[in-house]
Parts: C-alpha cells; sequence; structure tokens
C-alpha cells in the first residue's frame, strides 16, 4: 500500500514539472515572437528616392529616317554606248544642261561621235552608278543630280498612330558629327496606308542653306505628336500590386506610406500622375519591391 503511495506521488510530481515545464517554453516563445517583431519593426531598409515635378512630356515614337534632295533625277542616256570621260566628280555643283559626262555612241555609222550626258536640273551630283570605260544604254542610269538647298526628311510610322499626327506635331533629332538638334514642325504625311508594311510615309522640309544634310545618310529621330506639362515621378517607382498601381511616399519620420495612383503618359523614363500623388512628395524609386506600409527607411540618394 505504502508503495502504491509512493508511486503515485512520483507521478503527480513528473506531471506537475511537464507543465512548469510546457508553461516556460510557452513564455520563452512569446518572448522570442515579441523580439522577433520589435527587431524586425526596427529593421531599415536602404532607398533611392525622388522628388515627384511637374515637368513636360510627350506622346512621341522614335524613328529611322533617310535625307533626301528636295529634287532628285536619276540621269539615263538616250543613247547605247561606253563611258568615256567623267566632266564632272561626285559632290560637284553642275548647273542644268550642263556636261556631266561624254559617252561613245556604240553605232557605226556615229563610231566617232560623242555623245553629251546633260544634268537636267541644278544640283550636286550625288553618285555615279558606272565607271569610265563601262557600257551604258537607256535602261542604265549613269548618276544621280541632287538639289540639296532644302532637303526632305523620310519616314515611315505604322498604322497604329497616324491619326495622333496633329497641327503642333514636330520632329526633333541630331545629325551625327554635329551634335546640333534640329526640330521642325512641316510635316507632309502621303495620307496612304502602304498594304505591305502597314505604315504611312511622312515627309519633313528642311533649309539645308549651310549644308549640313547630306543626300543618302540616314538619320535617327523623334516624332513628337503632342506635350503638355504635367506632374510625373520615375516610371521605376510605379508598382503593380494586385492589379493596382502604387508608389511608396516617404514620410518626415523616415517611415513610408503606400499610395494608389492614377497615371497617364509614359516619356522616356518618367510617367504621368494624374492622381494621388502631390508635387513635392518625395517617393521611393528603387528599393521599394521589399517594403511594406510602415518600414522604415534610410535615404541613401535623393533627386
Amino acid at each position: 500500500m505504502r508503495k502504491r503511495t509512493i508511486i503515485v506521488i512520483i507521478l503527480v510530481c513528473c506531471i506537475a514539472a511537464l507543465s512548469v515545464f510546457r508553461i516556460f517554453q510557452a513564455v520563452q516563445r512569446r518572448k522570442g515572437v515579441k523580439e522577433g517583431t520589435q527587431k524586425e519593426a526596427e529593421f531599415t531598409y536602404s532607398v533611392k528616392v525622388k522628388t515627384a515635378r511637374y515637368r513636360t512630356i510627350a506622346d512621341s515614337v522614335n524613328f529611322v529616317g533617310e535625307i533626301r534632295g528636295i529634287n532628285e533625277v536619276t540621269v539615263i542616256p538616250k543613247v547605247v554606248g561606253r563611258l568615256i570621260k567623267k566632266n564632272k566628280e561626285e559632290g560637284d555643283f553642275v548647273r542644268k544642261d550642263e556636261v556631266i559626262a561624254e559617252i561613245d555612241r556604240d553605232e557605226p555609222l556615229l563610231k566617232y561621235t560623242l555623245y553629251e550626258l546633260k544634268s537636267p536640273i541644278d544640283g550636286i551630283l550625288g553618285k555615279y552608278f558606272v565607271d569610265v570605260g563601262a557600257m551604258v544604254s537607256q535602261q542604265m542610269p549613269v548618276c544621280i543630280i541632287s538639289e540639296v538647298s532644302k532637303v526632305k526628311l523620310i519616314f515611315n510610322v505604322g498604322e497604329n498612330v497616324v491619326n495622333k499626327i496633329r497641327k503642333g506635331s514636330y520632329v526633333k533629332f541630331v545629325v551625327e558629327n554635329v551634335g546640333e538638334v534640329f526640330t521642325s514642325s512641316a510635316l507632309q504625311t502621303a495620307n496612304y496606308i502602304d498594304p505591305a508594311t502597314r505604315s504611312m510615309e511622312v515627309r519633313v522640309i528642311l533649309d539645308n542653306s549651310r549644308g549640313i544634310f547630306k543626300s543618302g545618310s540616314f538619320v535617327k529621330g523623334e516624332l513628337v505628336f503632342y506635350e503638355r506639362y504635367a506632374l510625373t515621378v520615375p516610371t521605376e517607382a510605379i508598382l503593380e500590386v494586385g492589379g493596382r498601381r502604387i508608389v511608396y511616399v516617404v514620410r518626415e519620420d523616415n517611415t513610408v506610406e503606400e499610395r494608389e495612383v492614377k497615371t497617364g503618359l509614359k516619356y522616356k523614363d518618367y510617367t504621368e500622375v494624374i492622381a494621388g500623388l502631390r508635387n513635392g512628395e518625395k517617393v521611393v524609386y528603387q528599393g521599394g519591391e521589399i517594403l511594406t506600409p510602415g518600414a522604415k527607411v534610410e535615404v541613401i540618394e535623393l533627386e
């Protein structure tokens, strides 16, 4: 009987000790969670920040175009023969009816009669297509003459944007090795969609009194449909979360506030903000992907 009582006492003590141990574990676990949460709350994220500002943005497309003379004529002889002399060289200015080259006719009765190939317009002899000694005919152009006091910039735009061209639309581009920015609103549209490329040709007339533009050269530029002055932020600052567009705004206490925004035009590295943000507010544009509302941040770069 006494032995059984001792066993019962031992069991009760073990159960009590186990209960105390489990209570101790629970307390420690809660303490650890609390400390972890506190440490997480105190963690500071390094971010780069820019200020929301008003700036000029545009709806535009880039293009690659070609410079051509305002008038260009491919010169073709009216006879068959051999080109024996070039009276003018590439790059020379020629007058209308001035002799460009001489052709020895390939006809028995006219063996020693030379045919004078004359320029049909005033302009620059742009390029010879044949060399001295080559045979030429009515189907073979000899050279091209370009009138370049004015030139035309020619490029194509896609069918999906042709209706955006309006009064006030303009082009801007830089000529290589010149470094000068050129703009012009003297646009001429073909008003015809090429069924093969689904694009429309656009021409821009440019003054070339300084001789900067060379016929046949290629130009990279931008066709600006319209511009407006708008509140903008870096496009990188706008995040897509659950079908919403948000930015993180840095508050005075260096914590962030999540802000849903409505956006408009995208232009280069910036996006227009129509609603949800005020001029002068600071937004995170690098490092925002790992942030949550209320997170503490250290601004390592501010523009």
